[in-house]
Order: C-alpha cells, then structure tokens, then sequence
C-alpha cells in the first residue's frame, strides 16, 4: 500500500515542471492527495514534523519562520537503493548513513548532515520569498530517504497576526490566502495542530479547517504541549484527546515534543519518544496507545493512503482530462508546415468566421452578452429608432419664428393659403435635424462592425495574437473597407435627406394621407384656415369620420358608405388647399397663417420622418453591411497575401510574438508532465 504514496511523491515530481510556481499552480490542474499542515506560530508545528521524521532540520526562530510551502517527501528506501545512492556518490557502504536528503530544485545533490539541510532550506527560502520575512507561493520540495515511513506533508507557514520588522503590513491576509489555496482542495487532509493549553475553539487551524471542510471529513487534528497544561484541567484534556470537543472524522491524537530546554540540549529524538511514551502512560493510561509522534504516523499513512485510494479514479480521470485540453492547446499553438497554405486558410476562416457571426451562424452561440449581427440590429431599434422618433418636429421653431419666415418669404405681396416659399423654408430647417442622428447610425455601426472582429472564432483570434504583424494588417484591411463604405453611404443618406429638404411635394397623396391620420385638433385647424364651410350633414360626417375606427360598434353597411364618401371630400378638399387651387379670396389672418404653416410642417415632418426611418438601416445593411460582407474575403486576399507573396514577406509577418514561444514550450512541458504522472499511474496496483 506505501507504492500509493510513492506514486504520488512521483506526481509531486513530475509537476514541478511548472515553473518556480512549481505545485502552487497545480490545484488548477490536477487536484494531488497530499496531507496539508497547518498551524498558528509557536503551535509546535515544526516539532511534530521533526518528530515524524526523527530529525530535527526545520528552520527556528521568532516570527514567520516557514515563508514558503515546504513539501517534505518521506521515502523508505531498500538496501538497493542505498547502495546505488552510495555508489554515485563513491561512498563506501556506511552504516552511520541512515537517512539521506534530496531537493528537487539541486537534483544529484545528497545531504547527509541534517544541519546542512536546515541551511539549504534558509537559502532557498531567500531566494524564493526574499529576506524581508515576506512568504511566497512558490515550494521547496525536498526528499527524505528513510527507514521509518513513506509519507508525504506539505508545511505551510504559520497563522500570524501582527507583522514583524520589515514584513508587509498584511503578512496575516497573504498567510491566510496562502493556506486556503491548499485547504479548500477537495483532495487535501488538513493536518490542523492545536495547542492543549488553549481553548480549541479560538484555534484559527480549526476555524480555517471547520470553514473550508465543514463536516470534518478530511481533517485529522493534532493535540500539542500535553505537558504544558495544569493537572486540574487534565479531564478537558481528556475529552478534548476523546473527540468530545472537537468535530473531526479522521482522528484527534495528542503529541508531547521536545521543548526548547530540549532542543538547545540537543536531546535525541529517541529520548524524546521514550519520555513522551512516559509522559502519557502516567496521565492518560487508558488512552496513551492511541496517541504520541508513533500513533500520529501510523495513523497519517493509513489515512494517506486510503485517501490516495479513494480519490485515485478520479484524479485518473483528471490527469487524462488534463491531457487532452494540453493536447489542444499545444495544437493551437503549432508552427505551420507550409506558410503559404496555412496563411490562405486562416484568411478565409477568418472572412467566413466573421460573415457567420454578422449573420447568426457561428457554432459557439454567447449566453453572456449580445454578439455580431444582433449588436447591430440593437443598434437599429435602440439607439437610432429612439433618437429618431424623439426628435420634436418642432425643434427651435416657435410660432413667432414661423411668422418671420412668412414675411420675409412673402415680400412685398400677401401671402395666400399656403406659402410654399416659406413652407419649403421651414421644412428645410426642421427636416436637417433627421440628418445627423442617421449620420451617427452609420458610425456606430461602423464602430460595432469592427467590434464585432473580437467576436469571432476564438481559435481564429488566438492565432492572429500570435502573429502581431497579421493582426495589425488584418485590422487595417478591415477599417479601410469599412471607411470606404461609410464614407459612401455618409454622402448618399445625406444627399436622400436633403432631397426632401428641396423638394417638396405637398400633393403628394401620401402626405395627404398623413393629415388625414393625424389629430382631430391639426385637422380642424387645416380646414380653419382656409375657411371651409360645412354643413350640418357634414358636421356630423366630419365627426363621424374623425371617430371612425375608434368606435367598438361596428357600423352599418350605409353608414360605412357615407363615411368613405366623406373622407374622398375631405382628401378632395385638402389637395385642393395645398395646390393653391381654392378659389376663395378670403383674408388670413396672421395667427391663423401661422397655425396653418405649423401643422402642415408636423404632418410633412411626420411624413419624412417614417420614409427616412425605414430607408436608413435598410441602406446601412445593404451598402454597408451585406458590400462589406461580399468584398472582404477578396480585400483580405489581395491585400494581405497577395501583397506578402509579391514583397515576400510571408517569413515576416509569421513571426509569432515571443510570449508564444513561451507558451508553446511551457505546454509542451506540462503535457510532458502528465504523460509521465499518467504512466506512474499505471504502475499502481491495489484492490
């Protein structure tokens, strides 16, 4: 069963292929089985490894001694192993030789003197987090070839408060997120040391461990400085070593270490273990087989190992996963074969990518936000309808400017029924406020349409960030066919408008169609103004028209026969009006002229607005969207290949950005990686 844990020491190995991050980015990637140790400062963290070890090697001192994850692999070697080890270091067989280090970041690096481990772990602590006592995420793994245990820890740094010296003022918040990246992996065992002369429920390891494994599934807690508390409170301590106040599955066991008298003596760690089995015989004589630095080993590699056995098929499972998406990723990033063929593909996925998203076509349709042609089309009926129909036709026209610009369109002569000079005056004026909010149409689509470039096939955008010369070509092709459209359109939206400005037509049936629909107060002031007499039967068909399809009766076949007679009068006499055919020789007044020039002007306004409303988006998708379309495959082509082809210029362009090349070699090393982890799998076998 110890070949688990050794299979796992070989995953710790291979994935320290990561960069100095080493097994710090790991959770992100595959999920190890490993026993994470955790603890406040002074807690006896240090002591309990060393006694686990039976050597003492950790680094001592006052503040935050351990600033980086420390992953200590316990080995059991063979007299074979010891053998080859002592050979390649021409090292006659030695019995003192017992126990022997390896660190991952010195390989073919042996330390037999303990001290000196200690002194390598101080400098490459330094190297690592730097000297001001700051922490770092990055490990130390080293290897200790035993002949007591295969086990496997990870020592974090311990739970602190207050910054000490030059340590950074939010030391605590870095410790505590530090820990938590290990803690909260579902693959974890917290190793949670308590001290037993201090409540537990302040203990911060078993907060850290309550919150991140509620149901104390993975955490086993470790009792320290049994021989510190007082004889009277020795019955809590008893029930705290029986699990009767603290909520943990795996295991409370009590340890007794070596106090600071001991190890400033220098006092062996055999004495050690002698005096603690002593120590709990005495006081806990019921229980003392069940706890101590032995029992706490023992009971850690069975735990270790029936966790790395239960989590196995899924972290298998993991690793393959891994593989695959590292296999695909390193496909994305491949160097091309044959530049010419890959440059002609990648264009046209690039012009075909982009044309499905404009239409709605693209495999990967976004849940998250609005994408390509849809943007547009919110475009269409937020921005540009809004605006458009918010417009007063109205605007900055009061009832004393209308009357200026009917005396001075009229000259020395008395303006009759309608003023068309003056009508096409104001018209003219009111009608430019639909020009620029039709101009801002086309720009926002513009600057949607090269939005939506980023909204492509993202296996086209990695590529082109690759490649920073094609990227910066590719948009410059894109705003120069686009700039070419919009300048087009631009010119022929404004030149439609204007031609309404210059040109009016008040005969035009439509137009009098829309006075004909508009209020009832426009209307009567219309025919007001001319000075239209009515009958009492047309009173009646007037109201009556007015009131036509608003009304829930339905009316009676004759009635529905007079009311379209009336409305034909009615158009009859309104085209009669605005043709200056009236011959009615009557006076205007001034107010009545002025009122009559004004609802004429909303209902023409009205009557442009909804041509020019419905023309605008039609155009933009026309003669800018669906020619963009049509000719971007072709733009793409000649200038952008065609011209590397002429200039030669292909080699140039296909240099990819140095951070890719980075990329490419750290995936290729990661997939190496869990090839390797996958073929150490293999070797397991259990039951």
């Amino acid at each position: 069963m110890e070949s688990l844990i050794r299979i796992v020491n070989k995953l710790q190995d291979v994935f320290s292929v990561f960069g100095e991050q080493q097994l710090t980015d790991l959770p992100q990637l595959v999920n190890l089985p490993q026993i994470v140790v955790v603890g406040t400062q002074s807690s006896g963290k240090s002591s309990v490894l060393e006694s686990i070890v039976g050597r003492s090697f950790l680094p001592r001192g006052t503040g935050v001694v351990t600033r980086a994850p420390l992953v200590i692999q316990m080995i059991r070697y063979t007299e074979e192993t010891k053998k080859s080890m002592l050979m390649s270091n021409n090292i006659e067989n030695d019995e003192n030789i017992t126990e022997w280090v390896e660190f991952l970041h010195r390989p073919n690096a042996y330390y037999f003197d303990f001290d000196l481990v200690r002194n390598e772990i101080e400098c490459r602590t330094n190297i690592l987090a730097g000297t001001n006592k700051g922490i770092t995420n990055n490990q130390i793994l080293l290897k200790i070839h035993t002949n007591r245990y295969d086990l496997t820890f990870v020592d974090l740094p311990g739970i602190t408060k207050v910054a000490v010296g030059d340590q950074p003022a939010d030391i605590d918040e870095q410790i505590q997120k530090l820990i938590i990246s290990y803690v909260k992996q579902s693959n974890s065992i917290i190793l949670a040391v308590v001290t037993a002369n201090t409540d537990p429920s302040t203990s911060e390891s078993l907060q850290i461990a309550k919150k991140l494994d509620p149901d104390g599934i993975r955490t086993i807690a470790v009792v320290t400085k049994l021989d510190l508390i007082d004889e009277g409170t020795l019955q809590d301590t008893k029930d705290l070593l029986c699990g009767r106040r603290i909520p943990v599955k795996l295991g409370i066991i009590g340890v007794v270490n070596r106090s600071q008298k001991d190890i400033v003596e220098n006092k062996s760690m055999d004495a050690t273990l002698k005096s603690e089995t002593e120590f709990l015989k005495t006081y806990y004589p019921d229980i003392y087989t069940k706890h101590g630095n032995k029992a706490l080993a023992h009971t850690l590699q069975m735990v270790l190992i029936t966790h790395i056995k239960k989590v196995y098929p899924k972290l298998k499972i993991e690793l393959e996963e891994m593989k695959q998406k590292l296999g695909k990723k390193l496909l994305a990033l491949h160097t091309p074969d044959n530049k010419i063929s890959f440059l002609i593909g990648l264009l046209k996925d690039i012009s075909k990518s982009y044309e499905d998203t404009i239409n709605g076509n693209q495999n990967d349709v976004s849940v998250e936000k609005i994408v390509g042609g849809a943007s547009i089309a919110r475009i269409f009926q937020q921005k540009y309808l809004k605006t458009i129909n918010a417009i007063d036709p109205l605007q900055d026209l009061s009832n004393e400017k209308i009357a200026k610009i009917l005396l001075n369109t009229s000259g020395t002569n008395q303006s009759t029924f309608v003023n068309e000079k003056a009508l096409q005056r104001i018209l003219s004026r009111q009608l430019n406020n639909l020009i620029e909010p039709s101009l801002d149409c086309v720009e926002l689509v513009r600057s949607e349409m090269l939005n939506i470039l980023n909204s492509i096939d993202i296996r086209c955008l990695d590529i082109l960030k690759r490649y920073p010369q094609l990227n910066e070509d590719v948009q410059k092709v894109f705003e120069k066919l686009l700039e070419q459209n919009v300048n087009n359109i631009k010119e022929f939206i404004a030149s439609y408008i204007e031609s309404y400005q210059e040109c009016l037509n008040t005969a035009n049936p439509d137009f009098i169609m829309e006075i004909v629909k508009s209020n009832n107060t426009i209307q009567e002031e219309i025919l007001a103004a001319a000075n239209i007499n009515k009958n009492s039967d047309d009173i009646f068909s007037t109201q009556a028209l007015f009131t036509f399809g608003k009304s829930t009766d339905p009316p009676i076949p004759d009635k529905m026969a007079q009311l379209k007679k009336i409305e034909i009068n009615r158009i009859q006499m309104l085209n009669q009006l605005l043709s200056g055919l009236n011959n009615q020789e009557v006076s205007l007044e001034s107010s009545e002229q002025v009122k009559l020039h004004r609802d004429l002007s909303i209902c023409y306004f009205e009557y442009i607005r909804k041509i020019v409303r419905d023309f605008v988006p039609k155009r933009i998708k026309h003669k800018m969207i669906n020619s963009f379309l049509k000719d971007l495959d072709k733009r793409l082509n000649q200038e952008i290949f065609q011209t590397y082809l002429i200039e030669k210029k292909i080699d140039e362009v296909l240099l990819e950005d140095e951070s890719y090349k980075k990329d490419r070699i750290d995936v290729e090393a990661k997939l190496d990686a869990v090839r390797k982890a996958l073929k150490s799998m293999v070797d397991i076998q259990y039951f």
